[in-house]
């Protein structure tokens, strides 16, 4: 290598200049080949149809906080676009996404070449490559299979030929595919935005109604059970109404509770007219303590008759004024013992009558006692059953007042529901995709790239034939080399320095 670039800029300019002019034949073959190599690939570099589409992203509930059915609105603050921008650009960029639109387009229709069985040379690099992931221990089987699979190999495909754009200011996404067939370009923009709004309404939407729909019939279910308890619990204790039934055995009670103490009342009468007509009874038959009944008085009447009658006999006999005298005593004892006779069964009768009274009323004070009793232990019963009745009436009033809340709960979910469905949703399309008339400059690009390559190549040949040459095209730079004095320089000859000429060096 010489000191060329130590002279001045114009000499060094000159002598690349005259190394070009003498490197010209291998100049225009770099150039040939290189622009030959890429007219060959852009020939066989089939170009693309780009569609185009935008979308406005404007802010709506859906990126608000959505409290949970029945919970109040809270406000959380103003939302964040650029974080919804990026929202929206990342379901768009969804694989899953991008796979139902390959599905409903078709593999054989977007990448045709992928359902194509592969040559010999693709076959070899498939074979090398796996040999060395399997060298390297890299070789993973499930994402083996996953890469042969043309539907991941499709997705993948897809995702490199989308193009999704976001512009912060305006809030307006932008979409672009890349296909060879410019209706499927135009097609899959459209199904993708499509499917694309579907499928973040589906993630937007905020569907409660199921679960309240879920915990009424839950609530309903319960309300029912607590209905069929309560019911057989009345039935099995015969209680259609607690009120009433405590006010009718209430009324029971004191009826009966009147009824005893009016038998009372008449036992006590009865009894006392008792023992004053036994007194009466007494007193007729002429006895201190009374008798049992009148026969037993006349019968001690007719003895006192017979014991006076043979005191006369035996005192008196014989004397007709004796005669008299007893036959007239006799006659009015005969009336007094007739007299005593009808009182005392009179008031025998009214005593017998008394007596059957206050049987009659004894019998009817048990009756009403027992049926007392019976009914105070009714009452205690029904006293001791209160609480669990009114438990069953507790939990059936609690069930319903949480199935009427939860019902409305449901009814304002539902209407919710119902507007946010009908509601347009918060992106907009500016631009639909429409098929695009011409395809991508690709074969320019790659003309242009080889032009270029070329260029450089050959600005490089240059460089290298003129930093790495044997021979001096000036004597400045074999002075500056050598540090000798050229005296003379041999113009350019064929015979002596060949198309470059030779330059004649001696001593000082």
């Amino acid at each position: 290598m010489n000191e060329t670039l130590a002279l001045p800029m114009r000499l060094v300019m000159r002598d690349l200049m005259l190394t070009a002019f003498a490197q010209k034949g291998r100049l225009f073959l770099i150039f040939f080949c290189v622009m030959a190599i890429s007219a060959a690939i852009a020939i066989y570099i089939q170009p693309d149809y780009k569609a185009r589409s935008s979308l406005l992203v404007l802010l709506g509930t859906e990126h608000s906080f959505r409290p949970a059915a029945g919970q109040q609105f809270m406000n959380t603050g103003g939302v964040d676009a650029e974080q919804v921008l990026r929202t929206e650009t990342s379901i768009l960029a969804s694989d899953d996404l991008h796979r139902s639109v390959i599905r409903d387009i078709g593999i054989d229709k977007m990448y045709p070449k992928l359902l194509e069985q592969p040559g010999p040379v693709e076959k070899w690099l498939i074979g090398t490559r796996r040999y060395l992931t399997d060298l390297l221990g890299l070789t993973d089987e499930a994402v083996g299979t996953t890469a042969a699979d043309p539907m991941s190999r499709a997705v993948d495909a897809f995702a490199t030929n989308l193009t999704v754009t976001l512009d912060k200011k305006s809030s307006v996404i932008g979409v672009d595919f890349t296909n060879p067939n410019k209706n499927v370009a135009a097609d899959a923009l459209r199904i993708l935005e499509t499917q694309y709004l579907v499928l973040r309404q589906k993630l937007y939407g905020d569907i409660q109604a199921p679960l309240v729909q879920a915990q009424q019939n839950g609530v309903a279910k319960q309300l029912a059970a607590a209905d069929g308890a309560l019911q057989t619990f009345k039935q099995q204790h015969d209680i259609s109404n607690f009120g009433e039934r405590r006010a009718v055995l209430l009324k029971q009670q004191g009826d009966l509770e009147a009824a005893l103490t009016k038998s009372e009342s008449t036992i006590a009468e009865l009894t006392a007219r008792l023992n004053q007509l036994n007194q009466q009874l007494g007193l007729a038959a002429g006895a201190k303590k009374g008798a049992a009944n009148p026969a037993v008085a006349l019968q001690g009447m007719v003895q006192e008759y017979q014991k006076r009658e043979e005191d006369a006999q035996t005192r008196y006999r014989g004397s007709p004024a004796v005669d008299e005298a007893r036959r007239q005593m006799l006659e009015r004892q005969t009336d007094i013992a007739r007299m005593q006779a009808t009182q005392a069964y009179g008031v025998q009768t009214d005593r017998n009558k008394t007596e059957a009274d206050l049987r009659a009323n004894l019998a009817g004070h048990d009756i009403i006692a027992g049926q007392l009793g019976a009914l105070n232990k009714q009452v205690d019963t029904l006293d001791a059953e209160e609480s669990n009745l009114h438990g069953l009436e507790r939990n059936r009033a609690i069930l319903e007042d949480n199935y009427k809340a939860i019902s409305k709960i449901l009814d304002e979910r539902q209407t919710v529901e119902a507007v946010e469905a009908h509601r347009e949703s918060s992106v907009r399309v500016v631009q639909p995709p429409r098929v695009p008339s011409l395809p991508q400059p690709t074969r320019r690009l790659i003309l242009l790239a080889g032009f270029i390559i070329s260029v450089l190549f050959g600005i490089g040949s240059i460089l290298m034939a003129h930093f790495f040459r044997a021979i001096y095209l000036r004597p400045e730079a074999l002075e500056m080399d050598t540090g000798l004095i050229v005296l003379a320089s041999v113009p350019e000859m064929r015979g002596l320095g060949g198309p470059t000429g030779s330059v004649l060096v001696v001593p000082a």
